[in-house]
């Protein structure tokens, strides 16, 4: 399968931007509009890109569901299953370093086993590690996506358009209170599903490079995220919001198919791309001990003490995630699948807040 550098680059992108959201909000210690959008947005962006590459990496027809479904549970699993018991492990014996996150046995045996559910202590339906009700959606649309195995692409792509549009309209109708059915009638599924049509387009011819239709993806883009950050909390804006949101995504992703022949090699941002996930899961926690070295280093009497901090915190939030990559998450997919010499198989993961 080819290497999509394009690809790779909104991966890193989606990751940067879920940094910087967090890393800035937990500094500030308030979760302005402005940056929960932002981190909303690289959640988005890799809700479409998972969508276009689930389609990308099956092919236009029927394809083996429990193959499917193996590569994927090895892709995904093996590094949250870490940082989940991790964040286990520090609400367990630290449990005044979190403010909603709370250990139990069932809490944390239904995180591991992506069973949506009612956290304890305050926390919805997040699970035990917060940045994982990403990888709920993930797997939500995996299964989907493989109980439609033994389709063509277009039917495929059109039975689960038209399910999760019908999960989405329920939902508005119901507007359920409970957290579970607020997931499965969520609007979030629907970048999966857009970012399907989208790899449905490439397998047919690809993505010609036009000027005019780059600048209609370029304007599109930034149209998408105009609209993105109108959200005023009400759940009528919040839906235009979203609309935006994949609309700045789904441009983003067409925009790098277009110019993907004619992109340079950019070593750092493809690294980051591949490290992408170890970034997610990890950048909560090196976020956390870079907060509490500096305060208890230089303190926060003065703003542009905030700043530094934040800075400091993602640079070494993308040090320890290509550290991380390379040290643990790499050996053990080699592991994993059998000792051979990996494919291009991305995990199109990651998040921000809910």
């Amino acid at each position: 399968m080819k290497k999509l550098y394009s690809v790779q680059y909104l991966r890193a992108c989606a990751a940067l931007l879920v940094l910087f959201a967090h890393a800035f909000s937990y500094q500030i210690g308030a979760d302005a509009p402005v940056i929960v959008t932002a981190g909303r947005l690289g959640v988005i962006l890799f809700f479409v890109i998972s969508g276009f590459i689930m389609v990308y990496i099956s092919g236009n027809g029927p394809f083996s569901a429990p193959a499917f479904l193996k590569r994927r549970a090895i892709r995904i699993i093996p590094l949250y299953w870490i940082f989940t018991s991790l964040a286990a492990l520090l609400a367990a014996l630290l449990p005044s370093l979190f403010q909603t996150t709370v250990f139990t046995w069932p809490h944390y045996l239904q995180s591991l086993a992506f069973i949506v559910h009612e956290a304890p202590g305050g926390g919805g339906g997040s699970p035990l590690l917060s940045l994982g009700w990403t990888l709920n959606y993930e797997v939500y649309f995996y299964i989907v996506f493989a109980a439609l195995a033994f389709l063509s692409v277009t039917s495929r792509v059109s039975v689960l358009t038209a399910f999760f549009v019908a999960m989405w309209l329920a939902g508005l109708i119901a507007a359920p209170a409970n957290p579970v059915a607020e997931f499965y009638l969520g609007a979030s599924p629907l970048a999966f599903v857009i970012g399907t049509w989208i790899g449905r387009r490439h397998l047919d011819n690809g993505f010609a490079y036009d000027t005019s239709k780059t600048a209609l993806l370029c304007l599109m883009a930034g149209a998408g995220a105009a609209i993105a950050f109108v959200d005023d909390g009400t759940r009528f804006m919040g839906q235009i919001s979203f609309a935006g949101q994949v609309m700045w995504a789904a441009s983003l992703l067409v925009l790098g198919l277009v110019l993907e022949p004619r992109l340079k090699h950019w070593n750092l941002l493809e690294q980051l791309g591949d490290a992408s996930y170890a970034l997610y899961l990890s950048h909560i926690f090196v976020i956390g001990a870079v907060a509490y070295l500096a305060r208890r280093i230089v303190g926060y009497e003065h703003p542009a003490t905030v700043l530094l901090v934040s800075v400091v915190s993602i640079v070494a939030a993308c040090i320890a995630s290509l550290v991380i990559h390379k040290l643990i998450e790499k050996p053990l997919l080699r592991i994993l699948n059998g000792k051979k010499k990996l494919k291009y198989s991305p995990v199109p993961y990651a998040a921000g807040g809910k």
